[in-house]
């Protein structure tokens, strides 16, 4: 391929694509208005993940004919198509994005579940915008760029809309079981330039009992959290025994940045901890509100025993503003990876009964192995069991390889940035995958409120990822 040849080819892409900008807003808030969060497994009426992602995987089939394409719909685990080579081909490339999408949460300024596109700061807001289905839309119109303008594959890329990335990818494991995976696989779930390492994950659920105290000055019970890979925004506690003002006071002192609200009905108290959500892998651009209340109840003059003696230990092995594992003897970073990290994300103490929730994302100079050993120490302290529900060593791909040396050229002729490898906390689809690397779709520097309120994608972002896109899908499959 010539450079005169490419740089049609790019001026083509980028001519449609800046002339069906509305369609691809339209095509993203169609998306977007799909409430797809987890919800209960109906197998009988193929929906493996419930309601909300079996309608993602659904209207995404619909723009897929709209646009047309021939789609598969893998039992509602995943939408599939083809694009470029011949029918028997088996792909060249892989592309996989998600469509299901983490709770709302609160503290929106937009709607959540509606695309709100704001031209004057040059975004778009909704739940998914930026995790995943702005960069999976993009994706979409780079291939549909390349149909409608006519442009000819040698070889064939395959695109893959999951259902349950944020759940565990359980779609990926339905889909990799039943029909395989090409061997050069990427996915806009990430960042730019190149992700090449992912941490290690570990989810660990904790559980445990105490003696149920119901008379005095007693904790009665305390929950917080959504989801286990999410730093908590909000935490809830309701107390007896401890007057108010006592309550305020210490509220007053706290050294926290986290809002508390203290509320007296029927001579108990509700008192609310509210932070800020941030993805598991990201702790430090969060305000956990789990811990951060914890430290408060802690505080009180609540009796001994009961519920207090397990929330004063709770604080102690989960101390408020620490990212990075050190009370619990885990913390660890190398050059290639960065440094471990820890998230406190789930609590629910009640009735005399325990469970807690950890995050967990650890570089490659660790293991699964040393991690629980030293889970075993700390957690063994307080008598309380856990199991790992999602666990995964960390993910290395060679940066000398001719698939990533493609992508980082094509990201630096188009974007005029440095192209690097990089290493990151946040497992994606791909994390198990040979050859797998993330791919976009945020920009160095960029933080789209991922899994918080007001998430967002720019709109030059989301137009500049798409000319990416078609630009790698164009020079890997005509190699």
């Amino acid at each position: 391929m010539t450079n005169k040849e490419l740089k049609a080819f790019r001026d083509s892409i980028s001519e449609y694509l800046e002339e069906n900008k509305q369609q691809m807003f339209s095509t993203l808030a169609r998306l977007i208005e799909v409430e797809s969060v987890l919800g209960k497994k109906d197998l009988q009426s193929n929906k493996p993940f419930g309601e909300g992602p079996a309608k993602a995987l659904e209207v995404a089939e619909d723009i897929l004919h709209d646009f047309g394409f021939i789609s598969q719909n893998h039992e509602n685990y995943m939408v599939t198509f083809d694009f470029g080579g011949e029918q028997s081909d088996k792909p060249e490339l892989g592309i996989i994005a998600h469509l299901d999408v983490v709770p709302q949460g609160s503290g929106w300024t937009y709607e959540p579940f509606k695309l709100t596109v704001n031209e004057l700061e040059g975004k778009l807001y909704g739940r998914g915008a930026i995790d995943d289905k702005g960069p999976a839309v993009a994706v979409l119109y780079a291939v549909k760029a390349m149909k409608d303008i006519g442009i000819k594959l040698n070889k064939k890329v395959r695109i893959m809309l999951g259902s349950s990335e944020e759940t565990g990818m359980e779609d990926l494991k339905y889909y990799s079981n039943k029909v395989g995976l090409p061997d050069k696989m990427l996915t806009p779930d990430s960042s730019f330039p190149v992700v090449n390492v992912e941490k290690g994950v570990s989810h660990i659920i904790m559980a445990g009992s105490y003696i149920n105290k119901k008379d005095g000055a007693v904790i009665e019970s305390v929950s917080g959290g959504t989801v286990i890979n999410a730093v908590p925004d909000r935490a809830y506690a309701i107390v007896k025994g401890v007057e108010k003002s006592i309550i305020d006071h210490k509220i007053a002192e706290m050294p926290v940045n986290i809002k508390f609200v203290s509320e007296e009905t029927e001579g108990k108290i509700k008192i609310t901890s509210i932070g800020k959500s941030a993805h598991g892998s990201l702790p430090e651009l969060g305000e956990n509100a789990i811990t951060a209340l914890l430290k408060l109840l802690s505080a009180l003059p609540f009796d001994n025993g009961g519920a207090y003696d397990l929330v004063c230990e709770l604080a102690k092995i989960f101390p408020y503003g620490e990212y990075y594992g050190e009370t619990l003897d885990l913390f660890c970073e190398d050059d290639v990876s960065g440094k471990i990290t820890e998230v406190y994300s789930l609590i629910d103490i009640s009735n005399g009964k325990y469970k807690g929730g950890m995050d967990i994302r650890f570089p490659v100079c660790t293991s699964l192995k040393e991690i629980y050993s030293k889970l075993d120490v700390h957690l063994g302290k307080l008598g309380h069991t856990y199991v790992d529900d999602d666990a995964m060593e960390p993910h290395y791909v060679d940066e000398n390889s001719d698939f990533i040396q493609t992508l980082l050229r094509s990201y630096t002729e188009l974007t005029g940035f440095k192209g690097e490898c990089l290493a990151e906390g946040g497992a994606t689809y791909l994390h198990t995958s040979k050859m797998g690397v993330g791919f976009g779709a945020e920009f160095p520097g960029e933080n789209n409120n991922m899994h918080g309120a007001d998430e967002y994608i720019k709109i030059s972002t989301f137009m500049n990822i798409a000319k990416i896109y078609a630009d790698v899908i164009f020079k890997l499959c005509n190699e």
